[in-house]
């Protein structure tokens, strides 16, 4: 009795599998065509930015709001109120003290 025991365990097992493989074969075949993008695809190389006076941007600074301001425009994704894209944009004014070939130098 023991030895007809083991053959048709295998034989069940064998069924079963068999069974399991049509089952593989009605699931639908994964694209062929894979396609590959580059996270350094969007990349920007480094560029200097140009030098401004530390007077003029600590007074960019007040004008906007201060750290609060960033930190709000950080969150919302949106620029600060009255900061320029540009730090080498001054803002008008008639009288600039500070003003100069070096833009802070003293005369």
């Amino acid at each position: 009795m023991p030895k007809l025991v083991l053959p048709c365990i295998l034989l069940s097992l064998a069924g079963a599998s068999h069974a399991q493989a049509t089952a593989d074969a009605a699931r639908p075949a994964l694209p062929s065509k894979l396609q590959y993008v580059s996270p350094l695809q969007a990349y920007k190389a480094y560029a200097d930015q140009p030098v401004e006076s530390w007077r003029e941007a600590n007074d960019r600074v007040g004008r906007i709001g201060g750290w609060r301001a960033y930190a709000k425009e950080i969150q919302t994704g949106e620029p600060a109120k009255g900061a320029t894209q540009d730090p080498t944009q001054r803002p008008a004014s008639p009288a600039d003290p500070h003003g100069g070939p070096h833009g802070g130098a003293k005369r």
